[in-house]
């Protein structure tokens, strides 16, 4: 089934992409839109190890590590990905 996904941030993760600095937290965002939202469950996209489910995701995306929450059960409108973290060693 294909959805069109809602891409919501926690506080955290838009602490993380403040960090990156304005020109690669664009990028970032850019290519969350592009690769995750389309298809969360897909691309470069695993299952988070130790994590709670298939809907607890980590995915490598523009040389970050992004872990995000897709919900998108019955009754949820507009299915939703929550961007819980992004992780990036080369940010200070």
């Amino acid at each position: 089934m294909s959805y069109a996904y809602r891409v919501a941030y926690t506080p955290e993760a838009r602490a993380d992409l403040i960090k990156l600095g304005e020109q690669l937290a664009k990028t970032v965002s850019a290519a969350i839109s592009a690769e995750i939202a389309p298809a969360p469950y897909g691309g470069l996209s695993i299952p988070r190890p130790m994590g709670g489910g298939e809907w607890d995701r980590t995915a490598l995306v523009a040389m970050s590590a992004v872990r995000y929450v897709v919900s998108d059960g019955e009754g949820i409108d507009p299915p939703t990905i929550t961007i819980v973290r992004v992780i990036n060693r080369g940010a200070s």
